[in-house]
């Protein structure tokens, strides 16, 4: 039921291929392989956008479910042990608490997202329903339980790795909490209103998200009342569904069936009719166009490959298919710029050809690469960069370098001197690091079209400003040019993502469009007066 409901939700909200898109979500949750799905397509669970996608949700019954194939299986090896049953039972959860801690902080997505990392969780519920020992306490352990989760709730930080050790917290609570109600009457949750709202609990978190997503997919601002009405919503919604749709179907594979043809018959009709094209603004799904932008003619040409030769990546992941002659071709009768560093320089490549066009531009670039000197990386990334420094500038007239590149992706702590010594040997005055750019967690053009201009800042990453303050602070002590355009794109307190003629600033989570390659181009050179 909540599958159909919020399938004809995203079919009111999203583009064609929005509604396509959702439709893919909600193969994986009926397959309960929603948590690899979203691992694999989303900008991970605590983004700023993950409101966007219509059964994020769904993503702890799919690892609920796996872990009901394998726990059977977990059962029959712990017989083999017998009088050791509970230890092997706990072994498993140290275990996967373990693995959980370990890769907390370096996989943030993949701990949150798959079983082996959040099997301690479930298997910690089953252990103490199973329990034969009985709590003479049960009532004050659940009072003081209730109390941790209020506390932790409250006062714990969101910086906090999740899952991780800080974890442990709340599902022992909650364990504690199960096993007090063991055999016990006289427990607070025994309440007759707390057994009802607990009976239709389940369908009630069914449909909470969908309603959350609706108001994102909606730019419904989650102010006090709006949040209210949702609560409701999802209350009333969640006990309908189980009080006069779950009961019926549970009972009756007919009206299952019937509900699920139903479910294929429509959603397949809409979205291979585009239906909701009919009430989607044309400017909107104009929007869709940029999420191949990469790879057409327009954007193959800004990252001026030349058949791939001056921009390598990891398909070409070898200096030897680098055009040395092409893409470093040297010019007597002008001035020289070397356009270097990774896709994010190789992206403003043709503009600076064009902005820059009384000088010779070269360009050597390698996608996911920090342009520094060394050994550390994938080998396209050393054998251009150490060939470039080590060789070409050494034996090549070249006035002026732009250096670019996703500096916050960067894991190296002495990057910054790194980048001082080698900037230092070619000569200060001659580079120019150009700054690290906003960067999103899903692609741009998604966020343009659910998102009101004036509400996209508050989508920019963490990370990326804290990369572009870094960066600052850590050249202006070597006194090295570094060119802020963090926020080239505001003004007055005003900050545009798409110009007059719909054009985003983006195509993917970090990338620029030509058009506003162009500008930012404009504008380096400008600052640096060339």
């Amino acid at each position: 039921m909540m599958v159909i409901f919020t399938f004809l939700l995203a079919l009111y909200s999203e583009t064609p291929n929005g509604a396509k898109e959702e439709f893919k979500q909600t193969l994986s949750a009926l397959t309960f392989t929603s948590n690899i799905y979203y691992l694999l397509h989303s900008g991970g669970y605590f983004s700023a956008t993950s409101d966007f996608n219509w059964l994020l949700h769904t993503w702890s019954l799919s690892v609920e479910w796996q872990f009901y194939l394998i726990f059977p299986l977990i059962l029959v090896i712990g017989n083999l042990f017998k009088h050791y049953k509970s230890h092997f039972y706990l072994l498993i959860i140290l275990c996967s608490v373990l693995l959980c801690i370990l890769f907390g902080k370096s996989h943030l997505s993949a701990n949150f997202y798959l079983l082996p990392t959040r099997m301690w969780e479930l298997m910690i519920g089953a252990y103490v329903s199973a329990s034969r020992l009985k709590n003479p306490y049960a009532k004050q352990t659940e009072i003081v339980a209730v109390l941790v989760l209020v506390a932790f709730f409250l006062f714990v930080k969101e910086s906090a790795p999740w899952p991780g050790g800080m974890t442990l917290i709340p599902v022992l609570a909650t364990g504690a909490i199960i096993h007090a109600n063991l055999s016990n009457s006289e427990t607070l949750f025994k309440n007759s209103v707390i057994q009802s709202i607990g009976s239709a609990s389940y369908s009630i978190y069914l449909f909470h998200w969908p309603v959350v997503s609706f108001m994102a997919n909606n730019s419904i601002e989650f102010t006090t009342l709006n949040a209210t009405i949702g609560i409701i919503l999802s209350f009333a919604l969640g006990y309908i569904s189980y009080k006069y749709f779950e009961r019926l179907f549970s009972k009756s594979y007919a009206y299952l069936a019937t509900a699920a043809a139903a479910f294929a018959a429509i959603s397949f009709g809409a979205t291979a009719t585009e239906v909701n094209k009919h009430w989607v603004s044309p400017g909107t799904i104009a929007l869709e166009k940029f999420k191949t932008y990469a790879a057409s003619p327009e954007g193959i040409r800004q990252f001026g490959n030349h058949n791939r030769t001056c921009f390598l990546s990891t398909k070409t992941n070898d200096i030897s298919f680098f055009d040395k002659e092409v893409c470093l071709k040297t010019a007597d009768d002008k001035k020289n710029i070397l356009v270097l560093g990774d896709s994010h320089a190789a992206e403003l490549y043709q503009s600076v050809n064009e902005v820059f066009s009384d000088y010779n531009v070269m360009q050597a670039a390698a996608s996911g690469c920090m342009p520094v000197n060394g050994k550390t990386g994938e080998k396209r990334c050393t054998d251009l960069f150490n060939y470039i420094y080590n060789d070409f500038l050494v034996n090549n007239k070249v006035d002026y370098i732009l250096l670019s590149a996703n500096w916050m992706v960067n894991k190296d702590r002495d990057l910054g001197k790194k980048l001082t010594e080698v900037i230092n040997k070619i000569g200060k005055d001659k580079v120019f690091i150009i700054g690290q750019t906003k960067t999103f967690s899903i692609d741009f053009y998604k966020i343009a079209q659910k998102t009101p201009e004036s509400k996209i800042e508050q989508l920019v990453t963490k990370e990326s400003r804290a990369s572009n303050r870094w960066m600052s602070e850590q050249l202006a002590q070597s006194g090295i040019n570094y060119i802020d355009v963090f926020d080239l794109n505001c003004s007055q307190g005003r900050c545009d993502y798409i110009d007059k003629n719909n054009v985003p600033m983006m195509f993917d989570k970090n990338h620029l469009t030509k058009t506003w390659a162009d500008s930012y181009v404009k504008h380096i050179r400008a600052s640096v007066g060339l």
